[in-house]
């Protein structure tokens, strides 16, 4: 299959703005600092008429200073990575706002598996807090940030939510051979499957408009339920499930144990010799299994 081609960056634009009626400005731009920081940027100016209405969705063929979670640098070869991030107005206190990372993911997780089919959905899979698997192998990353607007503000817990996605496109083999760990990439993931549900699976600017109306969706989902309703959705694409984890802090190692799903305050849930403990943040890192283990057991 050859490379998904992206058109220019105003057409892309217009293409995503024409599928998401809801949104109150749609851009796209070829080169960025940061989509998130841009939109971040954004909502703490001070000026009356800096004021936007929200959503908005922000994308970038290529960012020079791209975030990632932990205050990790992401880094992209132009127009091998899909990169935006939406903003959205949220009425709800700071504690609310961490769980929206995994279920950021999780509905990721669940837009992609519709794109791949029925056939195929159970390959891709979502590792707590909200990286994107395809056979285990990383496809896309989120990173969740919040800040309170500094104009405009309509309730005591008003905050703007910043969701940004980076999908590697292509040159997954390239990637992984840098990083050192498997990297899966979209064009890869199509080539590999023997028929697609929707055609929307090779068509940037639908599959763009897809996962920012689900966010929105489902943001305004929590807002009314919490985070319960999210539990059952998240035990469908969880990687981690019955998985032997590390947790850790940097580099290091906080406790290992057995991966349990998440409880309703979007956490994380480890069974160890102590019992089940609950993982609020930290990376977790999959064990190796010992194949000389397994044939002994």
């Amino acid at each position: 299959m050859p490379l998904i081609t992206l058109p220019p960056a105003a057409q892309l634009a217009a293409k995503i703005k024409a599928e998401l009626s809801g949104f109150a400005e749609v851009q796209w731009l070829e080169q960025v600092d940061s989509t998130n920081s841009q939109l971040i940027n954004r909502a703490r100016q001070a000026e009356p008429e800096s004021a936007q209405v929200r959503p908005v969705l922000l994308g970038a063929y290529h960012q020079t200073q791209g975030k990632g979670r932990g205050g990790r640098t992401w880094k992209d070869l132009d127009k091998t990575t899909l990169m935006f991030s939406c903003a959205f107005d949220v009425d709800m206190p700071a504690t609310q706002l961490p769980m929206l990372a995994p279920l950021c993911g999780i509905v990721v997780c669940e837009q992609l598996r519709q794109l791949v089919g029925a056939a195929h959905e159970h390959r891709l899979s979502m590792k707590w807090p909200n990286d994107i698997l395809f056979d285990g192998a990383k496809l896309s990353g989120l990173l969740v940030e919040a800040v309170r607007p500094a104009v405009g503000r309509f309730s005591a817990h008003h905050h703007v939510v910043v969701i940004g996605m980076g999908l590697n496109l292509s040159h997954a083999k390239a990637l992984s051979e840098s990083l050192q760990r498997p990297v899966a990439d979209w064009t890869s993931v199509l080539s590999s499957l023997a028929e697609r549900e929707s055609k929307a699976a090779a068509n940037v600017s639908s599959m763009v408009a897809l996962l920012a109306n689900a966010w929105y969706q489902a943001i305004l989902q929590y807002q009314k339920t919490g985070f319960e309703p999210f539990v059952a959705r998240h035990a469908v694409v969880d990687a981690l499930k019955q998985q032997t984890v590390d947790v850790l802090n940097g580099q290091e190692l906080m406790f290992s144990g057995q991966a349990e799903g998440v409880d309703k305050n979007a956490c994380l849930l480890v069974r160890t010799d102590e019992g089940v403990k609950q993982v609020i943040y930290g990376d977790i890192s999959i064990r190796a299994i010992d194949p000389m283990a397994a044939d002994n057991g």
